[in-house]
């Protein structure tokens, strides 16, 4: 078998930063995010976040349908806002995290936490498992990440309940 660490050099490592002048980014008519990367079309690329918490909008890497990165975009705001709206649709959609409205309860049974809440108005309840790890202040907000790896956000404390607030707060760390 051969090993294809050895094929990594200083040169298949550079990266190559993109910017509103190299790169146009537009829906396929599949649907699909699309992009023009200086003069090459490209029907289908793929954004992801260097830094999904603490800077989503910065360090934008665009690859294609093969995972080949194409470059990287410093910060999504260098962008026209038409190009932004399309690439903040993209992200959301890969990065998903839905904003908590209330917490109706919080029930520990054998080390695992059953949050009951509301997002959208709507009733959702999900399992934290290792709590001093899967609640984190953010800034304003609180960061919540269930046994199943899906992130859920509490884009202000102070705007949700007191009663909330009130539960959540002996965990949050």
């Amino acid at each position: 078998m051969e090993n294809q660490i050895t094929n990594i050099t200083p040169d298949t490592l550079k990266t190559e930063f993109l910017t509103a002048e190299d790169c146009r980014f537009f829906t396929s008519p599949g649907g699909f995010l699309g992009a023009e990367i200086r003069g090459e079309p490209h029907r289908r690329v793929i954004l992801s976040r260097a830094l999904p918490i603490s800077q989503p909008e910065d360090y934008l890497c665009v690859s294609d349908v093969d995972k080949k990165e194409l470059g990287i975009i410093e910060h999504l705001s260098d962008f026209p806002e038409d190009q932004q709206k399309l690439m903040r649709e993209d992200l959301n959609l890969r990065y998903y995290c839905p904003a908590i409205d209330s917490i109706e309860s919080i029930k520990e049974k054998m080390g695992q936490f059953y949050f009951d809440v509301k997002i959208g108005g709507k009733k959702k309840s999900f399992t934290v498992k290792d709590i001093s790890k899967s609640i984190r202040a953010n800034g304003d907000g609180i960061d919540i990440t269930d046994v199943d790896a899906n992130r859920y956000r509490i884009p202000d404390l102070a705007s949700i309940p007191a009663k909330s607030r009130r539960m959540l707060e002996p965990y949050v760390y």
